[in-house]
């Protein structure tokens, strides 16, 4: 396996050689080339470091080849902010940390303009996709921004479904679902244990259980209008 490979199956449960690492690479180079960018990428967030990883790119092989497994600490740079906000970020580079391959003109060696869109899974950021422009006096413009809005909500239902789909097949396998990698994931595996301790062996439970369930959604959601 890869070190591309690796950095998507750790952080997003996404395997190598699929059909889901396929369509994130597609979605990467389809917002590239929609927004005139050099470069695109995927990075991933590492909830424990709270850092954004460089997981795939688009547009040059010598670029993710330089950028693969560099980090952007969560709210440093355009990246970073994208993931605080949860909302498309546009304009030029603040974070001036990562190495950036060789280009033929020094001038050239950093962005003039990068655009950042958060990348969700029920309503968790688990990455952002960017694009980079070297050009000067190059500005991506609102509608590129949309587009990427758009795409990374893709992005973000591959990687929901490829989730939903590794957690099922465990369950029939009798195994455990793959490791929670949020406290919201964890809360949910927890009340899944909850209910089925409650129901293990004991099948005269599950209407009461179900009942119990359905009082405590009606009392979350909290009166009618």
């Amino acid at each position: 396996m890869d070190a591309q490979s690796r950095i998507l199956h750790t952080y997003l449960g996404i395997a190598s050689r699929t059909s889901e690492e396929a369509t994130l690479r597609l979605l990467v180079d389809l917002g590239r080339q929609y927004a005139g960018a050099e470069e695109g990428s995927l990075l991933v967030l590492d909830p424990k470091t709270h850092e954004l990883v460089f997981a795939m790119t688009s547009g040059d092989r010598q670029s993710e080849n330089a950028l693969l497994g560099q980090r952007v600490p969560v709210g440093r740079g355009l990246v970073g902010l994208a993931v605080a906000t949860r909302e498309v970020q546009v304009g030029a580079p603040t974070f001036r940390d990562i190495r950036q391959r060789r280009r033929r003109a020094a001038s050239d060696s950093q962005p003039t303009a990068v655009l950042a869109a958060p990348m969700l899974v029920r309503d968790q950021v688990v990455g952002v996709l960017t694009a980079a422009s070297f050009r000067a006096r190059h500005h991506f413009t609102c509608d590129d921004a949309a587009f990427y809005g758009k795409i990374a909500a893709v992005a973000g239902v591959v990687v929901e479904q490829q989730q939903r789909l590794g957690a099922l097949e465990q369950l029939g396998k009798g195994g455990r679902p793959p490791r929670p990698r949020t406290r919201e994931q964890r809360l949910q595996m927890r009340i899944i244990d909850s209910v089925a301790r409650l129901t293990a062996g004991r099948p005269e439970r599950l209407a009461r259980v179900q009942a119990l369930l359905a009082a405590v959604e009606a009392l979350c959601r909290g009166p009618q209008a």
